[in-house]
């Protein structure tokens, strides 16, 4: 059994992991499914294994450039939070995580995510149908408490690392949507709506940025 207390450290780890080795979403998921098997179902646990990440990345990239490209934040937005929150939406009726992006006009690497809760930029498609993460709380009495939570943080942070050249190309001079404008570096951060708040980097034109 894996109390509370040591599943939140293992999400810390985890999404500590992401952001330094800037994992793809597919290797922060095998080290997700292998954080929370302890406490899985031996079905649970072939369901996870069974899901297609690299098809979910590819999804999501078609999703956030097709937001981007169809809602554009103004040029005062610079900064971009990647959500969760949480919904029982769903055939299941079990609680889940959904994803979403929005943006601010300001950021304060220091103020341990206040600014991600003043954003801005809500476009309406910011909410990506993101099965597999409804699949987790799906599985949710089959794992134990967090577990869901736990792979869904993986899931988002990993997106958020991957996804910060699709940010940084939007501000490109010559072939971004935004043209030139200052700052050259874009800060990204995902987390939960309760406070959660982990900064992936700087999003720039030469990759992505450690936050440290």
């Amino acid at each position: 059994m894996i109390g509370d207390r040591h599943e939140r450290d293992i999400q810390f780890e985890l999404a500590n992991r992401i952001v330094s080795q800037k994992q793809t979403l597919a290797h922060a998921m095998s080290d997700a499914i292998a954080a929370v098997k302890p406490g899985v179902s031996d079905q649970a646990y072939r369901q996870l294994n069974e899901i297609n990440f690299d098809e979910a990345l590819t999804r999501s990239r078609e999703w956030l450039e097709s937001v981007f490209q169809s809602e554009p934040p103004s040029k005062d937005v610079f900064a971009f939070w990647f959500g969760m929150y949480d919904t029982t939406q769903g055939p299941s009726g079990n609680e889940w995580q959904q994803m979403y992006i929005s943006g601010s006009d300001h950021f304060d690497a220091e103020d341990e995510g206040d600014w991600a809760c003043d954003c801005v930029w809500f476009p309406n498609s910011r909410y990506p149908s993101v099965p597999e993460m409804e699949l987790f709380g799906e599985l949710c009495p089959h794992m134990e408490n967090q577990a869901a939570f736990t792979l869904s943080n993986s899931f988002v942070g990993a997106i958020a690392v991957d996804h910060s050249d699709i940010i940084a190309r939007m501000h490109e001079p010559k072939t971004g949507i935004f043209g030139k404008k200052s700052p050259v570096e874009y800060p990204i951060a995902f987390g939960h709506d309760s406070g959660d708040c982990t900064l992936v980097g700087y999003a720039t034109s030469e990759g992505l940025r450690s936050p440290s």
